[in-house]
Protein backbone atom coordinates (compact mmCIF):
# COMPACT_ATOMS: atom_id res chain seq x y z
CA UNK A 1 0.00 0.00 0.00
CA UNK A 2 2.64 2.29 1.24
CA UNK A 3 4.71 1.25 -2.18
CA UNK A 4 1.79 2.48 -4.32
CA UNK A 5 0.96 5.72 -2.82
CA UNK A 6 4.38 6.88 -3.19
CA UNK A 7 4.14 5.95 -7.27
CA UNK A 8 0.85 7.80 -7.41
CA UNK A 9 2.69 11.16 -5.44
CA UNK A 10 5.41 10.59 -7.83
CA UNK A 11 3.11 10.48 -10.98
CA UNK A 12 0.93 13.46 -9.31
CA UNK A 13 3.81 15.44 -8.90
CA UNK A 14 4.92 15.25 -12.69
CA UNK A 15 1.42 15.90 -13.95
CA UNK A 16 2.04 19.31 -12.04
CA UNK A 17 5.75 20.06 -13.30
CA UNK A 18 3.82 19.25 -17.15
CA UNK A 19 0.98 21.87 -16.42
CA UNK A 20 3.14 24.60 -14.48
CA UNK A 21 4.61 27.60 -16.63
CA UNK A 22 7.70 26.36 -15.77
CA UNK A 23 7.71 22.94 -17.92
CA UNK A 24 6.68 25.24 -20.74
CA UNK A 25 10.51 26.54 -20.75
CA UNK A 26 13.12 23.99 -20.17
CA UNK A 27 14.84 24.48 -16.93
CA UNK A 28 18.44 24.57 -17.91
CA UNK A 29 18.06 27.07 -20.71
CA UNK A 30 16.11 30.01 -18.38
CA UNK A 31 19.62 30.91 -16.86
CA UNK A 32 21.23 30.92 -19.87
CA UNK A 33 18.45 32.90 -21.55
CA UNK A 34 18.65 35.51 -18.60
CA UNK A 35 22.26 35.54 -18.41
CA UNK A 36 22.62 36.46 -22.44
CA UNK A 37 19.75 39.00 -21.31
CA UNK A 38 21.62 40.60 -18.67
CA UNK A 39 24.75 40.48 -20.73
CA UNK A 40 22.77 42.41 -23.64
CA UNK A 41 22.24 45.20 -20.72
CA UNK A 42 25.32 45.33 -19.77
CA UNK A 43 26.96 45.79 -23.01
CA UNK A 44 24.44 47.38 -25.24
CA UNK A 45 26.73 49.91 -25.90
CA UNK A 46 29.02 48.45 -27.61
CA UNK A 47 27.10 46.01 -28.68
CA UNK A 48 24.85 48.53 -31.11
CA UNK A 49 27.89 50.74 -32.19
CA UNK A 50 30.22 46.94 -33.39
CA UNK A 51 26.69 46.02 -35.05
CA UNK A 52 26.59 49.22 -36.51
CA UNK A 53 30.15 49.18 -38.56
CA UNK A 54 29.60 45.53 -38.49
CA UNK A 55 26.02 46.22 -40.97
CA UNK A 56 28.47 49.10 -42.79
CA UNK A 57 31.38 46.64 -44.25
CA UNK A 58 28.59 44.11 -44.47
CA UNK A 59 26.87 46.04 -47.28
CA UNK A 60 30.17 47.17 -48.51
CA UNK A 61 32.04 44.76 -49.21
CA UNK A 62 29.61 42.00 -50.21
CA UNK A 63 28.17 42.32 -53.73
CA UNK A 64 25.26 40.94 -53.75
CA UNK A 65 23.73 43.49 -50.70
CA UNK A 66 24.72 46.44 -53.03
CA UNK A 67 21.42 46.95 -55.20
CA UNK A 68 19.80 47.82 -51.58
CA UNK A 69 22.52 49.85 -50.24
CA UNK A 70 21.46 53.12 -51.03
CA UNK A 71 17.61 52.46 -50.62
CA UNK A 72 18.48 51.07 -47.03
CA UNK A 73 20.31 54.07 -46.33
CA UNK A 74 18.11 56.45 -47.52
CA UNK A 75 15.20 54.72 -45.64
CA UNK A 76 17.38 54.98 -41.94
CA UNK A 77 18.42 58.73 -43.07
CA UNK A 78 14.40 59.11 -43.43
CA UNK A 79 13.60 57.61 -39.92
CA UNK A 80 16.21 58.42 -37.59
CA UNK A 81 14.59 61.95 -36.85
CA UNK A 82 11.22 59.96 -35.79
CA UNK A 83 13.18 57.64 -33.61
CA UNK A 84 14.92 60.70 -31.91
CA UNK A 85 11.55 62.24 -31.60
CA UNK A 86 9.91 58.72 -30.11
CA UNK A 87 12.87 58.91 -27.60
CA UNK A 88 11.88 62.85 -26.49
CA UNK A 89 8.18 61.79 -26.29
CA UNK A 90 9.03 59.21 -24.00
CA UNK A 91 11.16 60.67 -21.97
CA UNK A 92 9.11 64.09 -21.33
CA UNK A 93 5.97 62.00 -21.03
CA UNK A 94 7.48 61.27 -17.41
CA UNK A 95 7.74 64.89 -16.96
CA UNK A 96 5.57 67.12 -13.92
CA UNK A 97 6.12 70.41 -15.36
CA UNK A 98 4.58 72.00 -12.36
CA UNK A 99 7.68 70.69 -10.70
CA UNK A 100 10.22 72.60 -12.68
CA UNK A 101 12.27 74.78 -10.54
CA UNK A 102 15.19 76.68 -12.55
CA UNK A 103 18.26 77.43 -10.98
CA UNK A 104 20.55 79.34 -11.08
CA UNK A 105 23.40 77.38 -12.77
CA UNK A 106 20.70 76.01 -15.70
CA UNK A 107 21.25 79.86 -16.65
CA UNK A 108 24.85 79.63 -16.79
CA UNK A 109 24.75 76.53 -18.77
CA UNK A 110 22.72 77.02 -21.10
CA UNK A 111 24.22 80.48 -21.77
CA UNK A 112 27.58 78.50 -22.09
CA UNK A 113 26.11 75.79 -24.48
CA UNK A 114 24.96 78.79 -26.91
CA UNK A 115 27.92 80.84 -26.02
CA UNK A 116 30.87 78.74 -26.48
CA UNK A 117 29.66 77.96 -30.44
CA UNK A 118 28.86 81.51 -31.15
CA UNK A 119 32.46 81.62 -30.46
CA UNK A 120 34.06 78.89 -32.41
CA UNK A 121 31.82 79.89 -35.14
CA UNK A 122 32.63 83.52 -35.15
CA UNK A 123 36.50 82.37 -35.21
CA UNK A 124 36.38 80.36 -38.37
CA UNK A 125 34.25 83.29 -40.09
CA UNK A 126 36.94 85.44 -38.75
CA UNK A 127 40.19 82.83 -40.28
CA UNK A 128 38.55 81.03 -43.33
CA UNK A 129 42.04 80.35 -44.35
CA UNK A 130 42.76 78.15 -40.92
CA UNK A 131 42.17 75.08 -42.35
CA UNK A 132 40.29 73.74 -39.06
CA UNK A 133 36.99 73.77 -40.55
CA UNK A 134 35.89 69.76 -39.78
CA UNK A 135 37.87 69.93 -36.23
CA UNK A 136 36.02 73.61 -35.03
CA UNK A 137 32.94 71.85 -36.50
CA UNK A 138 32.97 68.64 -34.46
CA UNK A 139 33.87 70.48 -31.39
CA UNK A 140 30.81 72.84 -31.86
CA UNK A 141 28.65 69.66 -32.67
CA UNK A 142 29.90 68.43 -28.99
CA UNK A 143 29.01 71.62 -27.30
CA UNK A 144 25.56 72.77 -28.90
CA UNK A 145 24.18 69.17 -28.43
CA UNK A 146 21.12 68.97 -25.46
CA UNK A 147 21.39 67.06 -22.75
CA UNK A 148 20.39 62.97 -23.06
CA UNK A 149 17.21 62.54 -21.73
CA UNK A 150 19.02 59.35 -20.10
CA UNK A 151 21.05 61.57 -17.69
CA UNK A 152 18.49 61.98 -14.89
CA UNK A 153 18.90 57.90 -14.62
CA UNK A 154 22.90 58.47 -14.16
CA UNK A 155 22.04 61.68 -12.29
CA UNK A 156 19.94 59.18 -9.75
CA UNK A 157 22.20 56.82 -9.25
CA UNK A 158 25.18 59.14 -8.63
CA UNK A 159 23.04 60.96 -5.86
CA UNK A 160 22.27 64.22 -7.95
CA UNK A 161 18.80 65.74 -7.88
CA UNK A 162 16.74 64.50 -10.88
CA UNK A 163 13.64 66.92 -10.88
CA UNK A 164 16.77 69.38 -11.08
CA UNK A 165 18.51 67.83 -14.07
CA UNK A 166 15.06 67.31 -15.74
CA UNK A 167 14.39 70.76 -15.65
CA UNK A 168 17.68 71.71 -17.10
CA UNK A 169 17.63 69.01 -19.90
CA UNK A 170 14.17 70.65 -20.97
CA UNK A 171 16.11 73.92 -21.27
CA UNK A 172 18.86 72.51 -23.00
CA UNK A 173 16.97 70.72 -25.44
CA UNK A 174 14.90 74.04 -26.30
CA UNK A 175 18.11 76.12 -26.39
CA UNK A 176 19.54 73.57 -29.08
CA UNK A 177 16.31 74.05 -30.69
CA UNK A 178 16.84 77.73 -31.26
CA UNK A 179 20.79 77.86 -31.60
CA UNK A 180 21.65 74.93 -34.18
CA UNK A 181 19.88 76.99 -36.57
CA UNK A 182 21.39 80.02 -35.24
CA UNK A 183 24.80 78.78 -35.84
CA UNK A 184 25.03 76.26 -38.31
CA UNK A 185 24.14 78.43 -41.26
CA UNK A 186 27.12 81.31 -40.33
CA UNK A 187 29.85 77.94 -40.49
CA UNK A 188 27.95 75.82 -43.46
CA UNK A 189 28.93 75.48 -47.10
CA UNK A 190 25.57 76.29 -48.28
CA UNK A 191 25.05 78.98 -50.60
CA UNK A 192 21.25 79.91 -50.13
CA UNK A 193 21.92 82.75 -47.86
CA UNK A 194 21.45 83.02 -43.98
CA UNK A 195 18.27 83.02 -43.40
CA UNK A 196 16.87 80.24 -45.63
CA UNK A 197 19.36 77.96 -44.07
CA UNK A 198 17.90 79.11 -41.16
CA UNK A 199 14.58 78.15 -41.61
CA UNK A 200 15.20 75.23 -43.02
CA UNK A 201 17.39 73.68 -40.29
CA UNK A 202 14.73 75.11 -38.32
CA UNK A 203 12.12 72.95 -39.83
CA UNK A 204 13.88 70.01 -39.50
CA UNK A 205 15.24 70.98 -35.72
CA UNK A 206 12.84 72.37 -33.60
CA UNK A 207 9.72 70.10 -34.56
CA UNK A 208 12.15 66.92 -33.28
CA UNK A 209 13.04 68.74 -29.99
CA UNK A 210 10.13 70.91 -28.78
CA UNK A 211 6.95 68.78 -30.32
CA UNK A 212 7.36 66.01 -28.34
CA UNK A 213 7.38 68.17 -25.07
CA UNK A 214 4.25 69.77 -25.96
CA UNK A 215 2.68 66.41 -27.57
CA UNK A 216 3.79 64.70 -24.03
CA UNK A 217 2.18 67.22 -22.08
CA UNK A 218 -1.33 67.44 -23.66
CA UNK A 219 -1.62 63.57 -23.23
CA UNK A 220 -0.74 64.08 -19.78
CA UNK A 221 -3.54 66.83 -18.94
CA UNK A 222 -5.96 66.38 -21.64
CA UNK A 223 -5.57 61.50 -22.39
CA UNK A 224 -4.41 60.96 -19.33
CA UNK A 225 -4.73 57.02 -19.77
CA UNK A 226 -3.01 57.24 -22.79
CA UNK A 227 -0.48 58.89 -20.90
CA UNK A 228 -0.44 56.39 -18.00
CA UNK A 229 -0.11 53.39 -20.48
CA UNK A 230 3.28 55.30 -21.98
CA UNK A 231 4.70 55.77 -18.49
CA UNK A 232 3.84 52.26 -17.24
CA UNK A 233 3.81 49.77 -20.21
CA UNK A 234 6.08 51.17 -22.44
CA UNK A 235 8.91 52.56 -19.94
CA UNK A 236 11.27 50.24 -21.22
CA UNK A 237 10.75 50.56 -25.30
CA UNK A 238 12.54 54.21 -25.22
CA UNK A 239 15.85 52.29 -24.43
CA UNK A 240 15.73 49.80 -27.36
CA UNK A 241 15.32 52.69 -29.96
CA UNK A 242 17.91 54.64 -28.48
CA UNK A 243 20.10 51.20 -29.07
CA UNK A 244 18.77 50.92 -32.31
CA UNK A 245 18.83 54.31 -33.21
CA UNK A 246 22.49 54.54 -32.00
CA UNK A 247 23.22 51.62 -34.36
CA UNK A 248 22.02 53.40 -37.59
CA UNK A 249 24.12 56.45 -36.54
CA UNK A 250 27.14 54.41 -35.80
CA UNK A 251 27.00 52.92 -39.45
CA UNK A 252 26.43 56.45 -41.12
CA UNK A 253 29.22 57.76 -38.76
CA UNK A 254 31.52 55.02 -40.00
CA UNK A 255 30.41 55.75 -43.76
CA UNK A 256 31.17 59.13 -43.72
CA UNK A 257 35.16 58.52 -41.87
CA UNK A 258 36.05 55.72 -44.37
CA UNK A 259 34.65 57.54 -47.29
CA UNK A 260 36.06 61.32 -46.34
CA UNK A 261 38.75 62.95 -47.78
CA UNK A 262 39.66 63.95 -44.78
CA UNK A 263 43.62 62.91 -43.88
CA UNK A 264 44.14 60.39 -41.19
CA UNK A 265 45.75 62.54 -38.79
CA UNK A 266 42.17 65.30 -39.27
CA UNK A 267 40.38 61.91 -38.02
CA UNK A 268 42.56 61.12 -35.16
CA UNK A 269 42.32 65.15 -34.08
CA UNK A 270 38.27 64.34 -34.26
CA UNK A 271 38.63 61.53 -32.12
CA UNK A 272 40.54 63.64 -29.24
CA UNK A 273 38.31 66.82 -29.52
CA UNK A 274 35.87 64.01 -28.75
CA UNK A 275 37.53 63.26 -25.24
CA UNK A 276 38.38 67.16 -25.14
CA UNK A 277 35.35 68.25 -25.00
CA UNK A 278 33.52 65.60 -22.84
CA UNK A 279 35.91 66.13 -19.92
CA UNK A 280 35.99 69.78 -20.20
CA UNK A 281 31.93 69.79 -19.92
CA UNK A 282 32.23 67.57 -17.31
CA UNK A 283 34.40 69.66 -15.19
CA UNK A 284 32.48 72.77 -16.05
CA UNK A 285 29.30 71.47 -15.27
CA UNK A 286 30.69 70.07 -11.73
CA UNK A 287 32.40 73.37 -10.95
CA UNK A 288 29.34 75.25 -11.99
CA UNK A 289 27.03 73.40 -10.01
CA UNK A 290 29.31 73.30 -7.16
CA UNK A 291 28.01 76.88 -6.34
CA UNK A 292 24.54 75.72 -5.47
CA UNK A 293 25.72 72.06 -3.96
CA UNK A 294 24.43 70.44 -7.47
CA UNK A 295 27.95 69.48 -8.61
CA UNK A 296 26.37 65.91 -9.50
CA UNK A 297 23.70 67.53 -11.50
CA UNK A 298 25.03 70.41 -12.95
CA UNK A 299 27.83 67.69 -14.16
CA UNK A 300 25.47 65.22 -15.84
CA UNK A 301 23.62 67.92 -17.37
CA UNK A 302 26.64 69.91 -19.34
CA UNK A 303 28.10 66.43 -19.79
CA UNK A 304 26.10 63.74 -20.47
CA UNK A 305 24.96 64.66 -24.54
CA UNK A 306 22.41 62.98 -26.74
CA UNK A 307 25.20 62.56 -29.15
CA UNK A 308 23.01 60.30 -31.36
CA UNK A 309 21.27 63.59 -31.84
CA UNK A 310 24.15 65.31 -32.08
CA UNK A 311 25.48 63.22 -34.83
CA UNK A 312 22.83 63.43 -37.19
CA UNK A 313 22.55 67.01 -36.57
CA UNK A 314 26.64 67.04 -37.60
CA UNK A 315 26.71 64.98 -40.87
CA UNK A 316 22.83 66.45 -41.83
CA UNK A 317 23.69 69.92 -41.86
CA UNK A 318 27.80 70.47 -41.64
CA UNK A 319 30.30 68.21 -42.75
CA UNK A 320 30.28 64.93 -42.82
CA UNK A 321 33.53 64.10 -41.23
CA UNK A 322 32.67 66.41 -38.21
CA UNK A 323 30.46 63.57 -36.79
CA UNK A 324 32.95 61.77 -36.01
CA UNK A 325 34.51 63.83 -32.91
CA UNK A 326 30.33 63.52 -31.63
CA UNK A 327 30.50 59.97 -32.31
CA UNK A 328 33.17 59.34 -30.39
CA UNK A 329 31.90 61.20 -27.38
CA UNK A 330 29.39 58.94 -27.13
CA UNK A 331 32.24 56.33 -26.16
CA UNK A 332 34.04 58.91 -23.86
CA UNK A 333 30.73 60.02 -22.09
CA UNK A 334 29.75 56.39 -21.17
CA UNK A 335 33.33 55.53 -20.10
CA UNK A 336 32.66 58.60 -17.17
CA UNK A 337 29.29 57.37 -16.59
CA UNK A 338 30.78 53.69 -15.82
CA UNK A 339 33.87 55.11 -13.77
CA UNK A 340 31.48 57.35 -11.79
CA UNK A 341 29.50 54.49 -10.76
CA UNK A 342 32.15 52.70 -10.00
CA UNK A 343 34.29 54.69 -7.84
CA UNK A 344 30.61 55.88 -6.06
CA UNK A 345 30.12 51.98 -5.26
CA UNK A 346 33.28 50.80 -4.39
CA UNK A 347 34.18 54.17 -2.18
CA UNK A 348 30.80 53.71 -0.51
CA UNK A 349 30.35 57.48 -0.92
CA UNK A 350 27.37 59.19 0.25
CA UNK A 351 27.75 62.83 -0.51
CA UNK A 352 24.00 63.64 -2.60
CA UNK A 353 23.13 67.15 -4.25
CA UNK A 354 21.06 69.50 -2.57
CA UNK A 355 17.45 69.36 -3.11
Amino acid sequence: MQDNKEVEQQSSRKKAAVGSPEAAVPWRRRPAVERMLRFVRLNILAIAISTGVSTYFLFHYVPFLYPIKYPIKHFIDAIVPGLIFTMLFMAYSKVELKRMKPRRWHVILVVLQLLLPFGLAYFLIKNPESGLDVEVEGLIACIITPTAAAASVITGKLGGDESSITTYTILSNLAAAIGIPAIFPLISDATIGFWHEFMEIMARVFPMIVLPLFLAQFLKICVKPVNRFIVTRLAGLSYYIWAFTLTTVSATACSNMMNSNESGSTLIVLAILGLVATAAQFAIGKLIGHLEGQRISAGQGFGQKNMVFGIWAAYSFLSPAASIAPGCYILWQNIVNSWQLWYRETRNLTYTDKM
